[in-house]
C-alpha cells in the first residue's frame, strides 16, 4: 500500500468513533447535570473512551493493510 491509502484508511476509519465519542461526552455531561448535580466528569473516563476509540481505529487499519482478499 502506498502512503496515500494508508492515509486514506485512517480517514475513513477515524471519522464513525471521533464522532460517536463527542456524542457520548456530550451525552456523560448532561446526565451528570441531572443525576450528580454538575459535578465534573472524570478525565478517566473521558482517557478510558479515548483509548477504547483508538484501538478500534488502530485494529481497522491493520485489518485495511495486512489482511489480503481472497479471490
Amino acid at each position: 500500500m502506498t502512503e496515500k491509502n494508508i492515509a486514506k484508511s485512517i480517514n475513513k476509519h477515524s471519522v464513525k468513533p471521533i464522532v460517536g465519542l463527542a456524542i457520548l461526552i456530550l451525552i456523560l455531561q448532561i446526565l451528570n447535570g441531572y443525576l450528580f448535580e454538575s459535578d465534573p466528569i472524570s478525565p478517566t473516563l473521558i482517557i478510558i473512551f479515548s483509548i477504547g476509540g483508538c484501538m478500534y481505529i488502530f485494529q481497522k487499519v491493520l485489518v485495511d493493510l495486512l489482511v489480503i482478499p481472497q479471490a
